[in-house]
């Protein structure tokens, strides 16, 4: 997403620019006469000297008021990959950001009622506080690989008719009444932002790239109301970003996106290729059902996290796609450990960071049991739970004990947990009642105590007589 963060301000926003202005300026002297200038939504080719006089000549401030503000614009790699990291088609959302900037004070401005420049750059640079500077893998002032094409911007207090004080640092937004009304809203400006993107250049956005989700997904948030929020937001959105509502057209522009973006995404350092119309045409094949976009998605989050693979992935990436939709237990050995990992990774995710499930512990397990899915099952079981609201204060220990309490469960064509012999949802919530009530010895419930009275009698009278 285009991400706007506005720099914290100090003395020196009290006085002359110019120092910051100067430091926006340090591509220039190599660029030469291909520099790139200052711009705002009406001029293209901006000296610094007149941004300087424009922000010194405000009037109406106080010694110890801030004169001007400054920030960035940054953007993903798939970002500028789908742009082909396009100057012009750049700076024309650098423009458009400028009424999105004005309009969001509801203040009834317009682009040219305020004092804000735009200077695109191409290169970042490592800082002594980075991590890669810090352990030593990197020097300070090294210039970072990648696309790494943005913009800074430097704005003034006032409007240009010297009548307003515009701050986009304000706590009010929206405010009707009082001192001041109207107000700024950082957040709905990054989605103002981001929409603006979309909109401007036809850009389906996956629902996890979007601001909002990841918003409401930040490990800040406690976590029912993380998992509240992220639904809610999934179903605003449903309509604009999910894949089964776009037309062909734009289902095959996603993917192609979406591939492209998984081929040059240097951040996760792999080294990887796809046959991107291979994939087209397979998706084509199938309708566009979706397959090979959740394969794609199941892949880059593998790579997300730590999976190592180099080389043509199209293989498997159609592999999956074969089985994106089966149960885990028609899944072949080779995949049953993906899916099982995706559902561990689910639940962590929704677990806060004191409290999370050993995967590899729970999948070694797995592996001992000939990925018969009973602890698949019990990870569905425990996923369920936290989904309806349950507290669990230990989910590994809630996991080890639906496996001894649930055997007999069976795996729909959803994955969801279907419980046989008259185990009920209710018999299991109150195994993780009594782990969580402080009982470590999980007293059975009156309904598993009558399923395993049924079931001896059963066997009884089933025993051949001699």
């Amino acid at each position: 997403m285009p991400y706007v963060k506005f720099d914290t301000p100090s003395d020196s926003n009290k006085t002359s620019p110019g120092g910051f202005i100067a430091y926006m300026e340090k591509e220039d002297k190599e660029k030469g006469i291909d520099k790139e200038f200052w711009f705002n939504e009406s001029e293209d080719y901006i000296p610094s000297y007149r941004i300087m006089a424009d922000i010194d000549n405000q009037k109406g401030l106080g010694k110890e008021e801030f004169r001007y503000y400054t920030g960035s614009i940054s953007f993903s790699e798939e970002e500028l990959a789908y742009l082909d990291n396009d100057y012009k088609k750049l700076k024309q959302f650098g423009k458009a950001f400028i009424n999105e900037y004005a309009e969001n004070f509801n203040k009834g401005l317009s682009p040219s009622d305020v004092r804000l420049y735009l200077k695109l750059e191409s290169d970042r640079y490592y800082k002594g506080s980075d991590p890669e500077v810090l352990n030593g893998k990197r020097q300070s002032g090294e210039k970072k690989s990648g696309s790494n094409t943005h913009f800074h911007f430097i704005v003034g207090r006032k409007s240009t008719d010297e009548k307003k004080k515009l701050s986009p640092l304000s706590n009010h937004i929206n405010t009707r009444t009082g001192a001041v009304t109207g107000g700024f809203s950082r957040d709905q400006l990054k989605e103002r932002s981001e929409r603006l993107f979309d909109i401007m250049f036809k850009y389906n956005r996956p629902l996890e790239q979007t601001y909002q989700h990841l918003r409401e997904t930040s490990p800040n948030k406690e976590p029912r109301q993380r998992i509240s929020a992220v639904t809610e937001a999934a179903d605003k959105s449903q309509s604009i970003l999910k894949y089964d509502l776009l037309s062909r057209e734009e289902k095959e522009k996603k993917l192609s996106v979406f591939i492209n973006f998984m081929q040059h995404n240097n951040k996760l350092g792999f080294n990887i290729k796809i046959d991107q119309q291979a994939l087209l045409n397979e998706a084509k094949a199938r309708n566009y059902n979706g397959n090979i976009y959740k394969a794609l998605l199941n892949m880059n989050s593998r790579l997300k996290n730590g999976f190592q693979v180099s080389g043509d992935i199209t293989p498997y990436i159609l592999n999956y796609a074969r089985f994106v939709d089966k149960p885990y237990g028609q899944l072949p050995d080779s995949l049953k450990e993906d899916r099982f990992m995706r559902l561990a990774q689910i639940i962590n995710q929704k677990l806060p960071p004191d409290n999370k499930l050993n995967s590899s512990k729970l999948y070694d397990l797995e592996k001992q049991n000939h990925l018969n899915g009973n602890i698949y099952r019990a990870m569905g079981e425990l996923n369920k739970l936290i989904r309806d609201g349950k507290s669990v204060p230990n989910a590994q220990d809630v996991v080890m004990d639906l496996i001894k309490r649930t055997p007999n469960t069976s795996i729909s064509n959803n994955n969801s947990i279907e419980t046989k012999h008259g185990i009920s949802n209710n018999s299991i919530s109150s195994l993780v009642d009594n782990l969580t009530s402080g009982n470590p010895n999980m007293a059975s419930s009156p309904e598993g105590n009558e399923e395993r009275e049924k079931r001896k009698k059963r066997k009884k009278r089933q025993r051949p007589t001699l």
